[in-house]
């Protein structure tokens, strides 16, 4: 059986209208319902229809048997901030025992009227909420609930049990191997559906250490990279194809025709104003808020831009902001790096010198924030447990304090030494550690003695930054040495000189970082990640070498794994932290555990985790030659801004948000 806990936070996500895992079925109208495997029917299977909510038990609803034709019939009265979900158990396919079947479909708002539960419908409701299951529990906070249920729609139709709108739309279909591998999958799980073939269930059940198909695909999603080639192996060897047909007739189409690097789901989602996103943060209500570099449908790039607003997405990936120009009111133009969540507000520091600041509740305009003195261009926000609010002054060199979240209060403070601060990230002494996208120091100081500071050597050329539970600090370096030697083989661009002077412009230091790539065609390498320890000494340095090519935003999972976003990698980079017990046999701290790519995963900036365990990636540039180009072409010329951001299903260990000091584990 599955069963969640949930605590009461529904009736709000509700009044937002974002997807709150409930089901609204007209006031308790009739739910006709449909079982089956492969096409065929599955007989006397038992039902179990549960209603979870966060921080309670599950309630067990009804039981039922699906009929011969594998219908059923259930009816299910409204009850907002509830998740329910269907389990199937078992039952028989073509007259044969299917005793290892167990399949999954979790109901959101708009399954209304009928639901199919099949070998698709398990395989999208699991992927959402793979980090959810504790043995066969679905368990988890409010908004992680509402976050996993309300994400299902986007790969599978619960009414129709065949692919979701999103999946289907051409940024998801034409470019990624999501809807391939969620068949593959579902053909895999099918396996355990007849007698005829056990064997190959067998194989199934025992490559993922699972006693039925439910628990084979939970484990496939929380390590989509495990036993991969075996899988697939185990796919083509009972899909055989037909000779007549040259196909492999059995299985759905379309299948992968290739082995897959890994069984992860991506799927992009976009609207909103999304282009060109730098950091990512999420609300307490499982809402994503990103600034925006650009603004879709603009012809802006580094040499000439008109800069977007603020973007919100909803738990289950629905833009709230409105489309081309999301949020502003407050006279922005762009945003790098600058955004941050305190209890109340969105924050993000411009490209003009500004803060924005924005309800949660409804996106409203509430800033520009006052500033005792004037600033530069604005980098990162780092928000404290406190509720202190942070701002790097990246081309002033100064640090913004706001006490208490007050965005009427903010104070400019000058730091000793800090030049160009990038990141900006609190630990649970209150300290203040911010990166810099210029030198080779990381500055560290107490909060209430910003004087104090510390100054420690690193490579040139730092970006993201995160705290983990441990209070170790982990970085991103956009080169291998505190000279900011290049991988082997880079060069530098003509007419930038070895050593540059501070650039005046945030488009100037994106200018220079267009043209390395743009020049460096081959170069598939620069950049390392490190790990400070809480007494300030560098523990390792040279992490994700070979893999990080000029690696960018930092995030860490609930088990204090580390994530990278791998900008010109076009990737994401998981590697294990600080608690190698967290991490697979035979990986120890600093070891990269795998390298996620996609076609969605474009020029990467930022890497997120959800509350449900998701990870969240901001696309930020799309075409590396239009981004810097001074005659642009008019088929290419709105190509510059990374399309949307990009959710990885079920591949990290949930957290609790907002970030507010190092990484929280949920309640």
């Amino acid at each position: 059986m599955l069963l969640a806990r949930s605590t009461p936070l529904a009736l709000l996500l509700s009044a937002l209208g974002i997807g709150v895992a409930s089901c609204s079925f007209g006031g308790g109208n009739a739910l006709s319902g449909k079982l089956s495997l492969m096409g065929e029917p599955v007989q006397q299977a038992t039902i179990n229809v549960w209603r979870s909510r966060g921080g309670e038990d599950a309630k067990l609803l009804q039981t039922l048997k699906s009929k011969s034709d594998g219908s059923f019939k259930l009816a299910l009265k409204p009850e907002k901030g509830s998740v329910d979900y269907l389990v199937a158990e078992g039952g028989s396919v073509n007259g044969e025992t299917a005793d290892k079947l167990t399949m999954l479909t979790v109901l959101d708002q708009n399954t209304t009227e009928s639901v199919h539960i099949n070998e698709l419908t398990t395989v999208g409701s699991v992927w959402p909420n793979a980090q959810l299951f504790e043995g066969d529990q679905l368990t988890g906070s409010t908004s992680a609930l509402a976050i996993g249920s309300s994400q299902v729609h986007n790969l599978v139709n619960q009414t129709s049990g065949t692919f979701g709108d999103t999946l289907l739309n051409s940024a998801n279909l034409l470019n990624s191997e999501t809807a391939v591998r969620m068949n593959v999958l579902s053909n895999l799980l099918a396996l355990c559906g007849q007698t005829s073939q056990s064997t190959g269930c067998t194989s199934l059940l025992s490559l993922t250490r699972a006693d039925n198909t439910l628990a084979a695909m939970i484990s496939i999603a929380r390590q989509p990279w495990n036993n991969v080639a075996a899988l697939y192996q185990l796919f083509e060897s009972n899909y055989p194809v037909d000779q007549a047909t040259q196909l492999r007739s059995s299985a759905s189409l379309p299948y992968l025709l290739f082995q897959p690097d890994n069984f992860s789901l991506s799927i992009r989602l976009d609207g909103g104003g999304a282009l060109a996103l730098g950091k990512l943060m999420f609300d307490h209500k499982g809402n994503a808020w990103s600034g925006a570099n650009w603004m879709p449908g603009s012809q802006s790039g580094v040499v000439n831009s008109i800069g977007g607003g603020v973007t919100h997405f909803g738990p289950g990936g629905k833009a709230l902001s409105p489309p081309i120009t999301g949020y502003n009111g407050q006279g922005l133009n762009g945003t790098g790096w600058g955004t941050g969540i305190s209890e109340k507000y969105a924050w993000v520091g411009t490209f003009n010198n500004r803060v924005g600041v924005f309800s949660l509740e409804d996106g409203k305009a509430l800033g520009p924030a006052t500033i005792d003195q004037p600033v530069g261009q604005l980098q990162g926000v780092g928000t404290a447990g406190n509720g202190d609010v942070w701002i790097a002054d990246n081309t002033g060199n100064h640090m913004i304090h706001f006490p208490g979240g007050d965005y009427t209060q903010g104070k400019r403070i000058s730091i000793k030494g800090l030049q160009a601060p990038f990141g900006v990230a609190i630990d649970a002494q209150n300290r203040v550690w911010v990166s810099s996208s210029f030198n080779n120091k990381i500055t560290v100081f107490p909060a209430d003695s910003p004087e104090q500071s510390t100054a420690i050597e690193v490579n040139l050329g730092t970006r993201g930054i995160a705290v983990d539970s441990t209070g170790h600090v982990w970085i991103a370096q956009q080169t291998h040495s505190p000279e900011g030697a290049l991988a082997p083989g880079a060069k530098i661009p003509p007419g930038i000189p070895a050593n540059p002077p501070q650039p005046k412009t945030i488009m100037q230091e994106f200018a220079a970082g267009a043209e390395f790539y743009v020049d460096n065609p081959t170069l598939t390498q620069s950049g390392v990640a490190a790990v400070i320890s809480p007494d300030l000494k560098v523990v390792k340095n040279d992490i994700a070498k070979g893999i990080a090519y000029i690696p960018w935003g930092v995030t860490i999972d609930g088990n204090d794994n580390v994530w990278i976003g791998n900008l010109y990698g076009q990737s994401l980079i998981h590697i294990c932290g600080m608690q190698p017990s967290t991490c697979p046999e035979g990986k120890s701290t600093g070891d990269v555990i795998h390298n996620y790519q996609s076609g969605v995963i474009q020029i990467t900036t930022d890497v997120i985790v959800d509350d449900a365990g998701n990870l969240w990636s901001a696309n930020n540039w799309f075409d590396g030659e239009v981004v810097i180009n001074k005659t642009p072409n008019a088929r290419t010329s709105t190509f510059p801004g990374g399309q949307g951001l990009v959710v990885t299903y079920g591949v990290a260990a949930p957290v609790q948000n907002p970030l507010m000091g190092p990484v929280r584990k949920p309640d």
